[in-house]
């Protein structure tokens, strides 16, 4: 499941005229670390990316403050990893993204996901994959929204996109491309799940 904040409203300092600087408050993305901090979640965690369209291509990031900048991690895939720091939230830091293009209609996606993917699952971690994303889920609709969410529907799994995978569910096997969901339904009366290669995303699906 992904939630998007769209950047409205925010810093917007062009460094040439091909190039955009965005800055956003860190502590929007501390408040969402410290949800997930607070539910001691062992298996599932939320991850924070930038789409990867044309237009959107980071060039660089910074997490800086009135006392010091520092560089900004993220994957070729444009994920941002942010710390969970009480310090840079009470120095109101800002987390600074320069795109190649003009950033129109960049956001920051939000997902839920598994810490870890794998080739092999069996019947008891992936329930416990699901309760805590269930449970995440919910802390961060927060009160009382969250006494009237819809339980996730399932499990998603996602793979490379160039490649066709094989499913192993209980020893019956399919193919499929890109993803493969597991619906609750199918999650209560397994016994176990393989793939041909290991998935990219762990996320829940959501209807």
């Amino acid at each position: 499941m992904y939630k998007k904040w769209w950047l409205v409203g925010l810093c917007l300092c062009a460094t040439n005229l091909h190039a955009e600087t965005i800055s956003l408050e860190y502590k929007g993305f501390y408040d969402r670390l410290k949800q997930v901090n607070k539910g001691n979640y062992q298996l599932v965690e939320i991850a924070f990316s930038v789409p990867m369209l044309p237009n959107c291509l980071i060039q660089s990031g910074t997490i800086s403050s009135e006392l010091n900048s520092t560089p900004l991690t993220y994957t070729k895939a444009q994920r941002l990893f942010i710390p969970f720091d009480d310090a840079l939230k009470d120095q109101r830091a800002l987390v600074n993204l320069e795109f190649e293009g003009k950033a129109d209609g960049c956001g920051i996606a939000m997902q839920v996901r598994a810490k870890q993917t794998l080739v092999t699952y069996e019947k008891a971690r992936l329930t416990q994959i699901a309760s805590e994303m269930d449970a995440l889920l919910g802390a961060m609709q927060g009160f009382p929204m969250r006494y009237f969410k819809e339980p996730i529907a399932g499990l998603n799994f996602e793979f490379a996109q160039d490649q066709a995978v094989t499913v192993t569910l209980d020893g019956h096997e399919q193919q499929v491309n890109r993803s493969f969901k597991l619906s609750t339904e199918q999650l209560n009366s397994l016994t176990s799940l393989q793939f041909s290669q290991e998935p990219t995303v762990l996320s829940p699906w959501v209807k």
